[in-house]
This record gives C-alpha cells, structure tokens and sequence, in this order.
C-alpha cells in the first residue's frame, strides 16, 4: 500500500468515525459546530494548525464521493471544510451500538457512509 493509501486509509478511518459520532449523539453534533476545528482534531483528521475548520452540512441527493470529501477538506488553502450533511445516507437506527462503536473506533463492518470514488 503506497503512502497515499495510507493517508487516505486514515483519512477515511478518522472522517467516517467523526460521521458516525455526530449523526448518533446531539452532544457531538452540538461539540462539532461548537468548536469544528478542535472536533476535528480530536477525531483525528489531519488539521493545519493554521487553516480554519467549517462545517457544511447540506444534505447531497446522492452519497457523498471520497474525491468530494477530500476536495472539500483540502481544496481551499488555508480553509478545511467538513462534509456533515444532516442525516445519515443509511438508517443508523438499523444499525447495532456495537457496530457504531466499530466504525467510530475506524473498524471495517463493511458499512460505507460514503461512496469511495
């Protein structure tokens, strides 16, 4: 795996738990729009201490593509935005808290919450 890969692999482990987190809990949710720089460093994406974090969270009519969420994280210097849209492409109700703690914890339960194009 090359280290693109691997950044993405993270990237990816990191931006899926911060979705699972904040789409299962108004606490986090109401965390992240508080503060989305800190909540996005506490979830372990890769933040420029110098750029500022904002919070889209429009809702896409179809699921969000990995090249989309990354362009909007990184296509701006010195602005990372987060892709949060209002609800969950899949109903998180059908899902156990056990497998929400495996994505939030970067597990693979073969759940997308986003296309990986």
């Amino acid at each position: 795996m090359s280290a693109e890969e691997t950044d993405f692999s993270e990237f990816d482990r990191a931006y899926q738990g911060l979705l699972a987190k904040v789409w299962g809990d108004e606490a986090a949710l109401a965390a992240l729009l508080a503060d989305p720089k800190q909540f996005a460093v506490e979830a372990g994406l890769p933040v420029d201490p110098a750029a500022t974090v904002t919070v889209d969270r429009s809702q896409p009519e179809e699921l969000l593509t990995r090249t989309e969420i990354l362009q909007a994280f990184h296509g701006t210097p010195g602005t990372h935005v987060l892709r949060v849209p209002e609800h969950a492409p899949i109903d998180l109700s059908e899902l156990t808290d056990e497998d929400l703690e495996l994505i939030a914890a970067g597990i693979n339960v073969n759940i997308n919450l986003y296309q990986a194009k």
